[in-house]
């Protein structure tokens, strides 16, 4: 487990977020940034396929879809996908620039009991996309 959760405002949905990303088949998991942050990657890959951000200004699941192509769009069109799904614009509730690689997903708007459902298939995009 890591210490960094306790940083998250939503720290069960984070909780079970991190536990989730964890059990999948190779996947590790990187919390020795200096901020509340912890990134998943599976072996051997070069990039992130997800971060859990505990900072005031973020509190979401980042997604990172195809983050070594820098003019790829799937991320917004998923973005928009989420947005829809969860009825929000994350304009509206999140200042942060948004890469055409990343989706983010907001904790709050995550079910407290099965926070990952209705995520999953993307979560599986963005991990295995990258192999």
């Amino acid at each position: 487990m890591t210490n960094k959760l306790k940083f998250f405002n939503e720290k069960d949905i984070a909780t079970k977020i991190h536990e989730y990303l964890i059990q999948l088949p190779n996947v590790e998991f990187d919390d020795e940034a200096k901020g509340p942050t912890i990134g998943y990657k599976v072996k051997n890959q070069n990039y992130k396929f997800a971060t859990l951000h505990g900072g005031n200004s973020y509190q979401s699941l980042v997604l990172h879809v195809l983050p070594g192509n820098p003019h790829t769009l799937v991320g917004k069109e998923l973005q928009k996908e989420v947005q829809n799904k969860f009825n929000f614009d994350i304009r509206k509730i999140r200042s942060h620039v948004l890469k055409g690689h990343e989706i983010f997903i907001p904790l709050e708007l995550l079910n407290n009991k099965n926070p990952y459902n209705g995520i999953k298939h993307i979560i599986f995009y963005a991990l295995y996309v990258q192999e």
